[in-house]
C-alpha cells in the first residue's frame, strides 16, 4: 500500500457527493439616505402642523383697553401711496387737507403738529394707517412724533372693506 486512500471530507468545496453551492453575495442595504428622508418628512409635517394650528387661534378680546379720546389727541393719518412708495400722510382725521409725500416733509409736519398738540394740552398721538401701508412707514412718522416729550403714542389700523 504505497498510496494513501484519501476520502473526500464534506467541507471540500471539490467533492463530487455535494451539489454545488450557489456563490451569493451577502445582502446590504444602506439605510441612510431613508432614515434622511423620513426625518426631514417629520420636520415639515411638524413645521405644517404648527403654521396651521396657530392660524386657528381664537384670540381673547381684549377687556382693558380705552379707545383714544379724539379731543385731547393730534390724529396723523397714513394713506397707501401710490404704486406702493412712501405712503402719504395726512396730518388730522383721514384724507383732511394737503397730502404730505416727501418723507422729511412728513416728519417736519409730524413734529410740528404733535408740538403744537402739546401747546394746547393733547397729551397723546394717534397715528391712523391704512392696512396696506408699510411697517417701515408708520415706524418713520411714529418716530417723529415721540420725538416731542410729553406725549403718549398710540396706533389704529384703518381696514378698508
Amino acid at each position: 500500500m504505497t498510496s494513501a486512500s484519501h476520502s473526500p471530507s464534506l467541507d471540500d468545496p471539490d467533492n463530487p457527493l455535494l451539489a454545488p453551492r450557489k456563490l451569493e453575495a451577502d445582502a446590504n442595504f444602506d439605510v441612510t439616505a431613508m432614515i434622511d428622508l423620513v426625518f426631514m418628512m417629520n420636520i415639515y409635517f411638524l413645521v405644517t402642523t404648527l403654521g396651521a394650528a396657530a392660524g386657528e387661534l381664537n384670540l381673547p378680546a381684549a377687556k382693558h383697553c380705552v379707545a383714544a379720546d379724539r379731543e385731547t389727541s393730534v390724529i396723523v393719518s397714513i394713506i397707501e401711496g401710490v404704486d406702493r412708495s412712501a405712503g402719504q400722510v395726512y396730518v388730522g382725521d383721514g384724507r383732511e387737507g394737503e397730502p404730505l409725500v416727501e418723507r422729511e416733509e412728513q416728519e417736519k409736519a409730524v413734529r410740528a403738529a404733535v408740538e403744537e398738540g402739546v401747546r394746547s394740552q393733547k397729551n397723546t398721538v394717534l397715528i391712523k394707517a391704512e392696512k396696506n401701508v408699510r411697517l417701515r412707514d408708520v415706524a418713520r412718522v411714529a418716530a417723529a412724533a415721540a420725538g416731542v416729550a410729553g406725549m403718549e403714542l398710540k396706533l389704529a389700523v384703518i381696514e378698508k372693506e
